[in-house]
Parts: structure tokens; C-alpha cells; sequence
């Protein structure tokens, strides 16, 4: 229980790529998935930064992404995801909450996504940002007030899709910094083995994105 907790706050309070280095060190590599980790300065926690290639095209896991009341059975340690709001497609804010053993608070996130492709490399980045006080404050939760993440989608080829997903979190609160990298580990991983699952549905290999571009 205690290790689910680590991990649901390592899920939400989160810092996108343009604030790490690139000396990373890699901490799992399975099932064609590597999970990599390093040393933030003047912070106890670590970075981390996950990577695999998929078989499926960019539609087929953008339309996995967007589909968000299936967030839960992918997500690692999300116990429920909803849209508060679409502005277009491309551009929604979503809810998220993970629930936590007592006597540990639960927490929640309200976030805004927004979605791009460069139109030369056809590259599609999603990137995550946290708007607490968009919907009101739960009672008896502790809303995430900073999140910031980054999910990139390269094509590789037709069929095939290189995806990474970079993150730093310091939960506060008296979880020690040693465990909490030590456990982190397996939120990037096991997340990313669900997006893996969720882009073998037939559902998502037939749905058009309208904003996305394929190989």
C-alpha cells in the first residue's frame, strides 16, 4: 500500500524535459521497455524518463491517449480520470484522482493538455500542465498544485512508433527521498506496458484523429 501511495505522487507532481540534463542512467530494461533515472541539483529525488518502440501508428495511440475515462485501466495507480473540458481536440483539461491507504489523504489533479505535431517530422508531443483551482477543491483530498509533463510520439515508420515520457516529482510530506526512487521506478514501466496494451484494441486502430498526421 505504502509503495502505491509513492508511486500516485510520483504520477502527478511532475517536471517536463526542458528543465533535466541529459546524463541519464538506466535502471530497467524489460519487455522493450527502459526506464532511466538521474540526480536533480539541489534535490534529494530523481528524475526519470521512460522509452519504448510500439507497433502502431500515431493515430492509433493518440486516440488510445485521448480516450480519458480509459485512463484508469492503463495508468498506473489512477483510480479515476474524466474531461472537465474541451476547447477543441487538441486542447482539454482533465481530472485525476488516486486514491491512498489511510491515513495518507488521497490526491487529485486537475490538468491541462495540449496537443501538437510538428508538420515537417510529424512529431507529436503532449504537453501537461497543472490548473489546481480550475474545478473546486475536493474535501479530504490534497489537489496537486505543480505539474508539468511531457509525452513525445515519434514516427518510425508506418507501423511503429518511439515514445518517451520524461518526469521529476518531489511529493513532499516525510516520504524518504530513497524510497521514493527506489519504488517510482515501476510507474513509468508499468504505464507504459498498459499505452502498449491499449494500442492493440481495434477501436483505437481504426479511429481518425483529426489533428494527427500519420507516417
Amino acid at each position: 500500500m505504502r509503495s502505491k501511495l509513492i508511486v500516485a505522487l510520483f504520477m502527478f507532481c511532475s517536471l517536463g524535459a526542458s528543465a533535466m540534463q541529459n546524463n541519464w542512467h538506466e535502471v530497467k530494461d524489460k519487455k522493450g521497455v527502459k526506464v532511466y533515472n538521474q540526480s536533480i541539483e539541489g534535490s534529494s529525488f530523481k528524475a526519470f524518463r521512460a522509452e519504448m518502440t510500439v507497433e502502431a501508428n500515431l493515430t492509433t495511440l493518440i486516440a488510445a491517449f485521448n480516450d480519458v475515462e480509459a485512463g484508469t485501466s492503463w495508468v498506473e495507480n489512477v483510480d479515476e480520470m474524466r474531461l472537465v473540458k474541451t476547447t477543441t481536440v487538441a486542447d482539454t483539461v482533465t481530472y485525476t484522482l488516486s486514491k491512498a491507504p489511510w491515513p495518507v489523504s488521497d490526491r487529485d489533479a486537475v490538468v491541462h493538455n495540449i496537443t501538437t505535431q510538428d508538420p515537417e517530422t510529424l512529431v507529436v508531443t503532449i504537453d501537461q500542465a497543472a490548473v489546481p483551482d480550475f474545478v473546486p477543491r475536493v474535501k479530504g483530498n490534497v489537489r496537486i498544485e505543480q505539474l508539468n509533463s511531457t509525452w513525445t510520439f515519434t514516427p518510425v515508420s508506418e507501423t511503429e512508433t518511439y515514445v518517451t515520457y520524461q518526469v521529476f516529482t518531489e511529493p513532499g510530506g516525510k516520504l524518504p527521498a530513497w524510497l521514493v526512487n527506489t519504488v517510482a521506478v515501476s510507474q513509468p514501466y508499468k504505464t507504459f506496458l498498459g499505452l502498449r496494451d491499449m494500442a492493440t484494441k481495434s477501436e483505437y486502430q481504426t479511429q481518425a484523429v483529426e489533428h494527427i498526421q500519420n507516417y
